[in-house]
């Protein structure tokens, strides 16, 4: 045989096969492919003037944390996109931090893309993810619930019984972590932005939990990073599943971890499909959370396999390094953002391992441990590859409470809801020490964790304890005009009303109800005891002309006042 002819033969083949290779790797999902360019030359932005892409609170948190703008924060060249439109591209996302975008275009325009001086020439990292799996989660919850639901909801334990007179079902997953410790004072997760990354919102506009939310404006955004649905609530309602353990107020019934932070929904899930592409629409949205100044991201997604399974992760990727999105919750967390990710729920199967973007080095991967603070199966487990410690924490992921999308206070189990618990109250310790960096308050809550001196890859650090943070440390006065040490609720059509307090010794509480411009036309005192709620009606004698009216309620903890239509 003529060894040359061979040789030839097979460099042929090989230059075939590597050309294929090539565009399948460019391919991110069905007539979608992710281009790299080469630079950022002919930019109309500099890193002078970060104002004209980044917004004031995002060059705030930088200043704060002394984080310097740099050219990989510039978005892609204008130049080079409008080059590829005029190709007939569709330019779907962008990723200032790596320089790419993610476009739409027919095989045609693929081939002309390629020739451009501007576009990187290069094979694509092999990254294939697909979603954690809240098929898993789904299929726990229905059994859970079905279970919560058998028991009676007075078989509460009794350490978390005072708590559930306000939290409702959520006492023991807050409790767990002692969070009443921190909202006891006053810390709710007001003023900070909370960026939740997930794969869709649906009837997030419409849920009582979210009613204070939405009327106080700090329900700012929902954004859609996907390009295979137009409206950016539609979807899955996992993320408003994830929100409500955030965000829900419905004292006595259920409520959130930080429900007086501000939050951004982005949607990044693509649900009829698991392609690549999911990476890109997760990457733009982190870094959409950057620009607008966000304090943190919660995102209850995570990627280890694919249907072709000769792109699946391996062990190997676990570094924080190989994988895209791991290494863009890295580029988050060093803008200063927290950045809280759940460890997956692969524990019980062949795999085991956490998912990425949990193996990124500066973020918070959380685990999930049952009610009485046991590791749970499901629950994905460390080492990284690299040998650090996964995940960092842990918090109640199996029976957590949460509204699900008709409204009802439902339980679930799943990596996806004990990282939000973690979240909110990691913001609440936050706005409590608004001077600190983010990774000063990661390492705070880790020393707080119960397995500080003795991590392992089940639990981390362990359960976080809020309260022991505050008896360390010397906190900020507490506001006395908060909403969680006293709140008032009128309920509708009735002359009822209903007032929660935090959790105190006896207190008095004065009640007025006043005309818009200040004219008193009713007053009551009452006596509470602790988290007991006092209601109260109007009485029968108590004649007021129809319109709007202010309820003011007065305690020893603090003042609100609360709209009623008589």
């Amino acid at each position: 045989m003529n060894t040359g002819k061979a040789a030839c033969i097979f460099f042929i083949a090989f230059w075939q096969i590597s050309l294929l290779c090539l565009q399948a790797q460019m391919r991110v999902a069905p007539d979608r492919y992710r281009v790299e360019f080469v630079d950022k030359n002919h930019s109309a932005y500099t890193v002078c003037q970060p104002q004209d892409f980044l917004s004031e609170r995002a060059l705030q948190r930088r200043a704060r944390q002394g984080v310097a703008v740099t050219r990989d924060d510039l978005p892609v060249s204008a130049l080079y996109l409008d080059s590829l439109k005029k190709l007939g591209v569709e330019v779907l996302n962008t990723s200032r931090w790596f320089n790419s975008a993610t476009v739409r275009c027919s095989p045609e325009a693929l081939e002309k893309l390629k020739q451009l001086d501007f576009v990187r020439n290069t094979p694509l990292q092999k990254e294939i993810w697909q979603n954690e799996a809240d098929e898993k989660d789904e299929l726990s919850e229905n059994l859970f619930s079905f279970l919560f639901r058998l028991r009676n909801e007075r078989e509460i334990d009794a350490k978390y019984d005072a708590l559930a007179r306000y939290y409702g079902e959520a006492a023991a997953q807050v409790g767990m972590m002692n969070g009443q410790a921190l909202h006891e004072r006053g810390f709710r997760g007001k003023g900070m932005l909370i960026a939740v990354i997930d794969g869709g919102f649906f009837k997030a506009m419409e849920l009582s939990g979210f009613d204070n939310l939405r009327n106080s404006g700090r329900l700012r955004e929902i954004k859609n990073f996907t390009s295979d649905m137009d409206d950016n609530t539609e979807g899955s309602s996992h993320g408003t599943n994830v929100l409500s353990i955030l965000a829900s107020e419905l004292p006595g019934r259920m409520m959130g971890a930080a429900p007086d932070a501000e939050y951004v929904l982005l949607h990044s899930e693509e649900i009829a499909t698991e392609y690549i592409v999911e990476e890109d629409n997760w990457i733009a949205a982190v870094e959409y959370a950057d620009s607008i100044g966000a304090d943190m991201v919660t995102s209850s997604l995570g990627y280890t396999t694919f249907d072709d399974v000769s792109q699946n992760h391996s062990y190997r990727d676990l570094d924080g390094k190989t994988v895209r999105t791991s290494r863009a919750a890295t580029m988050a967390a060093a803008r200063g953002m927290i950045v809280c990710v759940s460890a997956g729920n692969d524990g019980d199967s062949r795999w085991k391992y956490i998912s990425v973007p949990a193996d990124a080095d500066s973020v918070v991967t959380v685990g999930a441990v049952d009610r009485d603070g046991q590791y749970v199966s499901f629950s994905s487990k460390g080492y990284t590859f690299d040998g650090r410690i996964k995940p960092d924490l842990t918090a109640m992921g199996r029976e957590t409470a949460y509204q699900n999308s008709m409204g009802v206070v439902n339980t679930g189990s799943g990596t996806s809801y004990s990282t939000p618990l973690v979240t909110g109250m990691i913001a609440c310790l936050w706005q409590a020490f608004p001077e600190k960096g983010n990774m000063e308050i990661i390492d705070m809550v880790k020393r707080s964790a119960s397995r500080f001196h003795e991590p392992d890859t089940l639990y981390g650090y362990g359960i976080p304890d809020f309260a022991k943070l505050i008896r360390s440390s010397t906190l900020p006065p507490v506001a006395k005009n908060d909403s969680y040490a006293v709140s008032v609720h009128p309920e509708p059509n009735s002359d009822k009303f209903t007032v929660f307090l935090s959790p105190a010794q006896h207190r008095r509480v004065h009640i007025r109800i006043k005309t818009p411009s200040g004219r008193q036309v009713f007053s009551h005192s009452g006596f509470v005891s602790g988290y007991d709620k006092y209601e109260w009606r109007v009485g029968d004698s108590e004649k007021f002309d129809a319109g709007l009216y202010l309820v003011e309620v007065r305690t020893d903890a603090g003042a609100v006042t609360a709209k009623k239509m008589f």
